[in-house]
Order: C-alpha cells, then sequence, then structure tokens
C-alpha cells in the first residue's frame, strides 16, 4: 500500500459516523424483538442523568482511545494499533463494573458474575500474554 495524504483523525469520525448510522437503524428494528422499547430506553435516559452522563462519558473515552491509537500507530506499527484497539474492550468492561459498584444501579453497568467475570479477565490476560511475547520477541 502506498502512502495517502489522508487525516487519520477524519477515518476515525468517519468509523464512528458509519457506526452511527449502521446501528441506530438496525437498534430501532430489531429492539422490540429482544424485549427492548427504544421509547422506554429513551425515558430512561432522558430521566437519569447519570445514565445520560455515562452515554456522553463512554462516547468521549472510545474517541479518546481512538485518536490515542492513531498516536501509536504513528509512532509505532499498525499491530500496535490493533493491540491496543483490543485493550478498550477491557477498557469497557472495567468501566462497567466501576459504574456499577460506584451507583448501584442495576441497569447502569455489570456486576462481577462468577465464572464469567473471570472469563473475561483470564481472555484478557491471554491477549497481554500475546503482547508480550510479540514484542520481546520481534
Amino acid at each position: 500500500m502506498h502512502e495517502a495524504a489522508f487525516p487519520a483523525t477524519l477515518l476515525l469520525g468517519m468509523e464512528g459516523l458509519f457506526g452511527l448510522l449502521f446501528g441506530v437503524p438496525l437498534y430501532l428494528l430489531f429492539a422490540r424483538r429482544f424485549g427492548e422499547s427504544p421509547s422506554a430506553t429513551r425515558d430512561a435516559i432522558a430521566a437519569s442523568p447519570s445514565k445520560a452522563g455515562a452515554m456522553v462519558g463512554l462516547t468521549l473515552l472510545f474517541t479518546l482511545t481512538g485518536v490515542f491509537n492513531i498516536m501509536a500507530t504513528s509512532v509505532t506499527s499498525s499491530m500496535t494499533r490493533n493491540v491496543w484497539k483490543n485493550f478498550r474492550t477491557v477498557l469497557v468492561w472495567a468501566f462497567g463494573l466501576i459504574l456499577f459498584y460506584a451507583t448501584r444501579d442495576d441497569d447502569l453497568g455489570e456486576k462481577w458474575i462468577f465464572p464469567n467475570s473471570v472469563f473475561v479477565l483470564c481472555a484478557f490476560c491471554v491477549m497481554l500474554s500475546g503482547a508480550y511475547v510479540y514484542y520481546t520477541r520481534t
């Protein structure tokens, strides 16, 4: 591939816009089939400043990690970017745990559930091990 004069942050924004334009219609189309009412969800978010704040905070967290991933790619390699993108999953999971135990709201965040949460933590350790092996052998 050849270099292009295309700003990486523009690509990040386009990726987010594509996700929004693709995800919202799918949510509106299939939410009722999975037992969720979009209007009830909208009302619940409007009634709870903490839920609205969590949504905005999570969006900003995704944006910030995306920008840092782009910065890492410019300094290291695309492999580094892919590894850090996978770390975002654990960051979101940890944020959900913290949010749940900070608010004690069953609708907000995620409980530590045995053994499921242990599996997530073990998978993260496997991913860290793979990154360690990759970077110590290259």
